[in-house]
């Protein structure tokens, strides 16, 4: 039933339909790669200030520079039960089954695709016009106090509904304005810049000083046009794609860092790689095989011993590495001192540079977790807050002495020195 998505060693249009209703862009003649614009590339043209950029700042990726793509988005021998693409639908299975397109074709479709996302779907007009729609709601409260909602403000400002919500929600997390009921959708102004603020101009001084100004809004949507990274992390599993080690190099010789996500399943395709990514992400989702099969729900056989034996041949990779643990609340993570030193112990002989523990995004088709592990529990049940993975990772901490050197809260990803010296700045160089 998988394969009625291929005829002639090609994947048809019905199964594009599925991911081209959202922001995928299906990349090449035979349709196996993909980018996607993340969360936070449209953060980071929204203010073009530093604090904009996800987790991966760490290692000094920008966001607005990054090119989230795939070679294998339909291709995975993991049905994870937290993996937000619809595998209920789209998945064509563990198996790389089209003809494979060229390296250099793909990375010449995906930056061309990445440039007309940002000139034409997240236009440079968008953030300027942002900008100017925040300095009107903070002045207009400012002068006439009270509270308003999104529709007051709208009529207000003269612009549509989204607009407003778009300005309020920065507004709101820079802590400018203050929601007073619990559905985020009657603001006031916050008490301080009512106190110590008199005109339009201080406003303006405010925004530019906290938040963001035209200048760095323009230069930010300007780089963005020359991506410098490529996070060949999207969708399905990159190593089942034959020509990984080309398109790697490819991405070097436009002087591009790149990160591989794989899910440590092939262990040959490892060994095998020509030329290493600046950074290879192996997944490490359970500290045993019971476990690991209710996470991932593999459509292999002997999944297990493939991760251990990816992470023994950590040692033996010339470039970086980092050991991940997607957590899941109540599955593969819990408060429980075994369970940890479990993970330890596994961490500690693979010995990569980097361990890190990230929260599951609970958004899209990872929305079905709870009807994926056939639970009654609620959704919530599984999803690890920031203050309970804060807690998990200071145990990490204690239980395995590797020093926690970067935290985000907004990612709920806490990252740990192993084969590292703390001391030392982890960003990359480029090639």
């Amino acid at each position: 039933m998988r394969n009625r998505y291929i005829i002639d060693n090609k994947i048809t249009n019905k199964f594009v339909e599925i991911y081209t209703k959202t922001t995928y862009r299906i990349i090449g003649n035979n349709k196996h790669s993909a980018i996607k614009p993340c969360h936070w590339l449209e953060q980071k043209l929204m203010t073009g200030r530093e604090n904009r950029n996800c987790y991966k700042s760490i290692f000094g990726i920008q966001s607005h520079k990054c090119l989230q793509n795939t070679p294998s988005f339909p291709f995975c021998n993991h049905q994870c039960v937290f993996c937000w693409r619809d595998i209920e639908k789209g998945d064509l299975g563990s198996d790389f089954i089209v003809e494979p397109d060229e390296p250099r074709d793909l990375v010449n479709e995906m930056i061309r695709h990445h440039q007309d996302i940002i000139q034409n779907h997240l236009p440079l007009r968008r953030y300027l016009d942002n900008y100017e729609i925040m300095n009107e709601i903070l002045y207009y409260m400012l002068k006439n106090g009270d509270s308003y909602n999104i529709n007051q403000l709208s009529n207000i400002i003269h612009v549509s509904r989204n607009k407003i919500e778009r300005a309020l929600i920065l507004l709101k997390n820079q802590k400018f304005i203050n929601p007073i009921n619990d559905n985020y959708k009657i603001f006031k102004l916050e008490e301080d810049i009512k106190r110590c603020i008199n005109s339009k101009e201080e406003i303006q001084s405010l925004i530019h000083r906290e938040l963001t100004s035209p200048d760095d809004i323009m230069q930010t949507h300007s780089e963005a046009m020359d991506p410098n990274h490529a996070a060949i992390s999207l969708d399905g599993e990159p190593l089942l794609y034959p020509k990984i080690s080309e398109l790697v190099k490819e991405f070097k010789t436009r002087k591009m860092t790149t990160f591989i996500v794989t899910n440590s399943t092939l262990p040959e395709n490892i060994e095998s790689l020509d030329s290493l990514p600046s950074q290879l992400y192996l997944t490490l989702p359970a500290s045993n095989e019971e476990v690991y099969k209710k996470t991932c729900r593999p459509m292999i056989k002997n999944g297990w011993k493939k991760i251990k034996d990816s992470l023994d041949l950590i040692e033996s990779l010339s470039c970086r590495t980092l050991v991940r643990l997607t957590a899941v609340k109540s599955l593969n993570v819990k408060l429980d001192k075994n369970l940890i030193k479990n993970y330890v112990k596994i961490i500690e002989k693979a010995n990569p540079n980097f361990f890190e523990i990230k929260g599951f995004t609970l958004q899209a088709k990872a929305l079905l977790i709870k009807e994926r592990l056939k639970s009654d529990k609620p959704v919530n049940y599984y999803f690890p807050e920031y203050d309970y993975l804060e807690q998990i990772a200071l145990k990490f901490e204690e239980l395995g002495n590797f020093p926690l050197i970067y935290t985000n809260k907004d990612s709920r990803d806490f990252l740990f020195a192993v084969n590292w010296d703390k001391n030392k700045d982890p960003k990359l160089r480029q090639p």
